[in-house]
């Protein structure tokens, strides 16, 4: 991780025992490992470029939110059989949340309350 972005986080975050589908960009799908309202990590097997921007749209029982975000760290992990144009890697993301409108917020919240229960 780059030295500018602190090593603590500002929210708490919600791990998923099992990895939950949402996408990065309109056309790469990702799984959602860990979700706060700062960010998440996600899991992909395209290169997503750290300080690089786009959206995640993330499943949640209301409907889907779609949050602009930005890449703050990217790792390979693994070897996979990566989708079409992929890179044969499987990648770990971290991306932070940019501003959303407060009803976004407002969902996210609860439903980051009502899953860690």
């Amino acid at each position: 991780m780059s030295s500018e972005y602190s090593t603590r986080r500002q929210h708490a975050r919600l791990t998923f025992s099992e990895p939950v589908s949402g996408a990065v960009t309109s056309s790469h799908a990702v799984h959602i490992l860990d979700l706060s309202l700062g960010g998440a990590r996600v899991e992909h097997t395209i290169i997503l470029r750290p300080g690089s921007s786009c959206y995640i749209r993330v499943p949640i029982s209301q409907g889907v939110l779609t949050v602009n975000c930005r890449i703050v760290w990217s790792k390979a992990i693994s070897r996979t059989e990566g989708e079409a144009g992929g890179t044969g890697l499987l990648y770990h993301s971290g991306v932070q949340f940019g501003s959303m409108a407060q009803d976004t917020r407002t969902m996210l919240m609860a439903y980051l309350d009502n899953q860690g229960r």
